[in-house]
């Protein structure tokens, strides 16, 4: 089979988005006649795990796992105890007060680690590599991010190997990337910004993204040789578990993942408040259920809703497996798309799973969007504006009217194009191409 090496921070038993894209690529590729060779970090700086997901990791993939160093052992120490859990990713800068160390971690990290805080991974892992793709006969590489580093260790192997094939994957922006306005980048910083990411897209033979509006978004730098889309998707084998959902009681709303100020469903909140005020029965049905990280300024404005307080159920991060077991028990599942610019070109990889889960989706983002795009050619949900509260309020009521009625939608769903399988041919169909 042909070689194709992987360069990805995130790997089992790193859990989280960020290893999904090709721990699931990795699955199916020998399917098509390529074989993964990953490049990962061997002791790297993660929040979550989830020893789950090895159960997709052939016995017969090659992981090449490199040491790595990186910052934030020194942040630990140095921003005192006060900052232990602070530095989750996302959650930091949502903090409601931010201590004199948060501020200035915050500065170290968007003005000092350009691009990130691995970078300091990318020297040593070309000088590595270099050999390493010679003595293995490589001809391919694919490099992914975020973080974007990953990108700048593709730039090095190219230059020494200008032969070599390489796929920039960018699962998020770069220089228009949300998170580092919210970091306040400063103007210099930004520049160096650019400057990289354009050395990456101009190096690279071909640049891969995840949604539409995305690829739109770099070619108008006018600086890709070519922009490829292949979106992300859902494994149809993760929802061949054994798990039998339990009968539920309560008319139960849940959002998996990160919540934090950017995705903010402030509205949404007092629709359902205004809900449970108007009927006391939706009241006492009404559960929502949050899992994974959510910033400390939405745990206080729901701890302050006398109304809402006693109906969210917080659950920690969970397991990929007991994620679908969420799915299942569930009447709708809440998607919220980031409240910023660049909401139009994101495609949060829990969309693919929350369809397949063939639950109601509700989405709060704006119409001009991959995602409303999708739930309308698949039929699978609903998007509002995040201050449609009729419009969200009216949808919740149907809903619940089902709830009540016992009643299932038979709508058929159009989703075989997005399962992980079909995903993998068509990345193998770019690497072939690529010869």
């Amino acid at each position: 089979m042909k070689k194709v090496l992987i360069i990805t921070y995130y790997w089992p038993p790193s859990g989280g988005g960020g290893v999904q894209r090709w721990l699931k690529f990795s699955k199916y590729l020998p399917e098509n006649g390529w074989e993964p060779i990953i490049f990962t970090p061997e002791n790297p700086e993660f929040e979550l795990k989830d020893n789950s997901l090895f159960k997709d990791v052939s016995e017969s993939t090659e992981v090449i796992k490199f040491p790595i160093w990186e910052p934030f052992g020194i942040y630990k120490k140095l921003f005192s105890k006060n900052t232990k859990g602070s530095l989750k990713q996302g959650i930091v800068i949502e903090k409601s007060k931010l201590t004199i160390g948060d501020k200035l971690s915050i500065w170290i990290r968007a003005n000092l680690f350009i691009p990130d805080p691995r970078r300091f991974w990318v020297r040593p892992s070309v000088k590595f590599l270099k050999d390493f793709v010679i003595d293995n006969d490589i001809n391919h590489i694919v490099t992914t991010g975020p973080p974007h580093s990953m990108h700048l260790i593709g730039l090095g192997l190219k230059k020494h190997h200008p032969n070599i094939k390489w796929v920039a994957d960018f699962r998020d922006p770069w220089s228009d990337w949300d998170i580092l306005e919210k970091l306040k980048v400063s103007n210099w910083a930004m520049k160096i910004h650019k400057n990289m990411e354009a050395k990456v897209i101009t190096a690279c033979d071909v640049l891969l993204t995840v949604s539409k509006r995305l690829a739109k978004a770099f070619e108008d730098k006018n600086l890709a040789r070519k922009v490829t889309v292949i979106t992300n998707g859902v494994d149809e084998s993760d929802f061949n578990l054994t798990h039998t959902p339990l009968k539920i009681n309560k008319f139960r709303i849940s959002h998996m993942g990160l919540l934090n100020e950017i995705r903010d469903p402030k509205i949404f909140w007092l629709a359902l408040e205004e809900l449970s005020l108007e009927d006391p029965r939706f009241a006492e049905d009404l559960e929502i259920v949050l899992a994974g990280m959510v910033s400390s300024s939405i745990l206080t404005q729901l701890d302050e809703n006398n109304t809402l307080k006693s109906k969210v159920k917080f659950l920690d991060y969970l397991s990929h497996e007991k994620v679908f077991e969420q799915y299942a028990e569930a009447s709708i599942l809440l998607l919220l798309l980031n409240q910023t610019n660049n909401s139009k070109w994101i495609l949060p990889g829990k969309l693919y799973e929350y369809m397949f889960a063939k639950k109601s989706i509700l989405c709060l983002g704006e119409k001009d969007s991959d995602v409303y795009d999708i739930l309308k050619e698949t039929k699978t949900g609903l998007l509002f504006n995040p201050n449609d509260k009729e419009g969200i309020k009216a949808f919740i009521l149907g809903k619940y009217a089902d709830f009540k009625n016992a009643t299932t939608t038979n709508e058929e769903i159009q989703i075989h194009h997005y399962t992980r399988k079909n995903l993998a041919k068509d990345l193998a169909s770019l690497l072939d191409h690529l010869n």
